[in-house]
């Protein structure tokens, strides 16, 4: 039986209800999703690249996706720490399971359990949470931002 059409779905919709989950008040966005940030003093973006499928054997699958948050805070006079605050919660939010589930409207969607993405992390293959800081992205915005990104992998028998 090959994989469902509904995978890539079913991951996308899974990864973001487990970041909104743990957000802890910081607004998130899903990559493509129409949003207003202008009077947003911090934000985070959800991107998830993949899946990228690898059959092992007869209808046993290698699932691997990269996710990668985009964390932007506006400059404060106040609080010079403010974006280093959201890459923690965001860092957090990395846990080492991301339960996938049948999730959506569709049919198909029953909400039963899919698998487990398990986060990869082996540092000598760059495995690892990763932290990325631009710093003030363009001196006349007062706009800081970095990325946090991780690497989970699931074996699926369809």
């Amino acid at each position: 039986m090959p994989l469902s059409k509904h995978l890539t779905r079913w991951i996308m919709a899974s990864v973001a209800e487990h970041f909104d989950a743990r957000r802890q008040g910081l607004t998130m966005f899903v990559e493509g999703q129409l949003r207003e940030t202008k009077t947003l003093k911090d934000f985070i973006e959800l991107r998830v690249d993949g899946p990228y499928l690898t059959e092992l054997s007869n209808d046993y699958w290698e699932v691997f996706i990269e996710i990668n948050i985009l964390v932007q805070s506006a400059q404060d006079q106040i609080n010079y720490h403010r974006i280093y605050a959201s890459v923690g919660i965001v860092t957090a939010a990395f846990e080492h399971i991301i339960q996938i589930f049948r999730i959506g409207k569709e049919l198909a969607d029953d909400g039963t359990l899919v698998g487990c993405m398990r986060l990869k992390g082996d540092k000598d293959a760059r495995e690892r949470i990763q932290t990325n800081h631009f710093g003030q992205v363009e001196p006349e915005t007062g706009i800081f931002q970095s990325s946090v990104e991780g690497h989970y992998v699931m074996e699926l028998h369809e």
